[in-house]
């Protein structure tokens, strides 16, 4: 071989092993940016769907309210309606059938403000 065909194989090897490095940065970079974020979203989801019991307030990935009144393993259904403390007239409440993983979440309890205590004629409050 002479040293032009040495240089040239040289010059070969280095750019391809360049080539390489830029195809690894992009395949990580994909990684990192698009199927990790998907893989912790698809866990964070597996957890939030069984953590709910019977009687807990729920919300489904669609929007809709309401409360567990029965579960099996790949099913729950949700009685939606009225309202705790409601007085309505019978068959009010629906019940409707969800998968697990169409809960998106727990609901978090109402709060309630407290009306504030009223004061005295002669109390004056700054």
């Amino acid at each position: 071989m002479t040293l032009a065909n040495l240089i040239a194989a040289n010059n070969q090897s280095s750019s391809s092993s360049y080539f390489l490095f830029i195809l690894l940065a992009i395949f990580a970079g994909v990684y990192f940016l698009v199927l990790r974020p998907r893989q912790k979203k698809a866990q964070q989801a597996a957890r939030t769907g069984k953590v709910f019991e019977i009687g807990d307030d729920v919300v489904t990935i669609g929007g809709v309210c309401g409360t567990v009144v029965d579960m099996s393993d790949d099913k729950v259904v949700l009685a939606t309606g009225l309202m705790p403390g409601d007085e309505g007239v019978a068959g009010s409440v629906t019940h409707m059938t969800f998968i697990r993983q169409a809960i998106a979440k727990k609901a978090d309890p109402p709060v309630v403000d407290e009306a504030p205590e009223s004061t005295e004629e002669g109390d004056v409050s700054s």
